[in-house]
């Protein structure tokens, strides 16, 4: 009599059970942290961290920078003269950010009571709190994550990721919280019960 599961029930298990995971989770973006340049046409203000609204170039110069720019396949316009107004460029910010945004399959739970939570409900009176249960794997990611969208609804992180379990059996567990409430959907058929 055997006494060990074989490869093939093995494979067949973690094939049926991966399916039952797709099935539950859904797409959640996860918003990195963005990468910020300094704007190439105008001067930057460290103190302030906003643009000085003052052009790099004089006018012949940013003419001549942007047929550079043209000639050698750039899109767009980067370099373009401007005074007395905001840098057209970065629109004043004075940095060009470089939005980065990942799609990640997680299962979630809305059903989350703040008093629950081992660190208490103090600070988290009416917000919404959601957990996520992801693959260890995107540890990394949601560690250094700015801002997490689920249904379009920006979610901070509340605490750093939490890895549970043994193994290979291992999930992330995400808790997350937002000022944002949901809004109704009129389409929903209610009915009243009295």
């Amino acid at each position: 009599m055997k006494t060990r599961v074989s490869k093939n029930i093995k494979q067949r298990y973690k094939k049926i059970l991966n399916g039952f995971i797709s099935d539950l989770s859904r797409p959640v973006a996860v918003f990195k942290k963005p990468i910020r340049h300094e704007c190439p046409n105008c001067f930057y203000d460290k103190l302030t961290n906003t643009s000085t609204n003052m052009c790099r170039w004089t006018l012949p110069e940013a003419i001549q920078k942007q047929h550079e720019y043209e000639d050698s396949g750039g899109i767009g316009l980067r370099y373009k003269y401007f005074s007395k107004s905001r840098c057209p460029i970065c629109k004043g910010k004075g940095v060009l950010e470089t939005i980065r945004k990942q799609w990640v399959d997680c299962k979630v739970n809305w059903d989350l009571d703040p008093s629950d939570i081992e660190s208490g409900p103090s600070g988290l009176d009416n917000k919404l709190l959601v957990e996520l249960k992801v693959d260890p794997k995107y540890v990394k990611l949601f560690s250094n994550c700015d801002v997490i969208k689920i249904d379009d609804i920006p979610y901070k992180l509340f605490k750093p990721p939490i890895l549970r379990g043994i193994g290979n059996d291992s999930v992330l567990v995400i808790i997350a919280f937002t000022d944002q409430i949901t809004e109704e959907d009129l389409n929903d058929v209610t009915k009243d019960y009295e």
